[in-house]
């Protein structure tokens, strides 16, 4: 493999090789390549590693694309996801750089408008990321070097906004980086060659940190919002059988009702009602997916505070297109 196929990616006038891993046409698996499709019951084990856990939006369990290339020092990866909240990241001694490989902009991350950023990550990150719609985003997951800029990055997460002829350039790399995994693996397997990619991907990262204009910090409306938002979570933690309502919500955390439809809207893009619903539909399916024990549908829905069965299995059923007593079926026919 010519080396060339790397120093392409650095060619900002180069058309950006992203259209053709919208749908992962150029790409097939093979020994240096993982390809796989995951439901939405079995994604939230490739978040385990950053200590994510992804809320689905959307109805159905659509297949989610991903594609991951491991490599000593650094994994890549390219990820079709599905409309999202995803609460949490906690990356021990370790960064990852999420970068847009489309052109989706709708995205926030703690109220905070992602467009076309870099999201890079380092450390505990106390955040919500809500995302309304599927997106295509890459995401390398390395140990920073201790160095410039890596070591001047603190815990948390920072957006990165690179000029665009160099996103372009870094989404191009990735492109050709997994194109050649995929078709001609022999190539990774040459010291020589895996340092180059290794490289090729820090240097310009590095060169997307240094350069690129930084967000500015979240406004205090949005960190107060973001506070009243876990504050609300955890009181519907708290007794998942006790529906509270808004006003109720809002008594206990010592807000307006209005703030707090404020706050809920900003960082979850939609009502506390809502949310508390989203949040109780998907704590039911996962109990449901391991089988519910001797549990059935209607104690799981009473123990999330659904007590008018047949409103619960509808809304079960808008939300994940299958009824509770299909999940629990397949759950069980699965165990044996």
């Amino acid at each position: 493999m010519d080396q060339g196929l790397l120093d392409i990616a650095h060619d900002g006038a180069q058309k950006p090789a992203t259209d053709r891993l919208m749908s992962f046409h150029g790409l097939k698996p093979s020994s240096a390549l993982e390809l796989k499709a995951y439901d939405i019951d079995h994604f939230g084990e490739t978040e385990r590693y950053a200590g994510a856990c992804s809320v689905p939006l959307s109805p159905g369990a659509r297949a989610i694309m991903r594609a991951r290339l491991s490599l000593p020092s650094l994994t890549l990866s390219v990820v079709k996801t599905f409309p999202r909240i995803i609460r949490g990241y906690q990356l021990m001694n370790a960064a990852a750089v999420v970068l847009p490989m489309d052109g989706v902009t709708s995205a926030r991350i703690n109220g905070q408008s992602m467009g076309h950023s870099i999201v890079m990550l380092r450390g505990g990150s106390d955040c919500l990321v809500y995302e309304p719609e599927g997106r295509l985003v890459a995401v390398a997951y390395f140990t920073p070097p201790p160095r410039e800029p890596w070591s001047q990055l603190g815990d948390g997460y920072h957006l990165v906004n690179p000029a665009s002829d160099l996103l372009a350039s870094l989404q191009h790399l990735v492109s050709v980086t997994l194109e050649i995994a995929a078709h001609d693996p022999d190539f990774l397997t040459e010291p020589a060659s895996v340092t180059a990619v290794e490289q090729s991907l820090l240097s310009t990262m590095e060169a997307a940190l240094r350069t690129g204009a930084k967000d500015r910090a979240v406004s205090s409306t949005m960190e107060s919002y973001r506070r009243i938002v876990a504050d609300m979570e955890r009181l519907i933690q708290q007794d998942l059988t006790v529906w509270l309502k808004a006003p109720e919500l809002a008594a206990q955390i010592g807000v307006s009702v209005r703030t707090l439809q404020s706050a809920t809207q900003a960082i979850c893009g939609m009502s506390p009602h809502r949310y508390s619903r989203i949040l109780r539909l998907w704590s039911v399916r996962k109990q449901l997916r391991i089988g519910a024990g001797r549990r059935s549908v209607k104690a799981c829905a009473i123990a999330h505070g659904f007590w008018h069965l047949g409103e619960f299995a509808a809304s079960y059923r808008a939300a994940f297109g299958e009824l509770p007593s299909e999940t629990l079926q397949r759950a069980m026919r699965e165990t044996i």
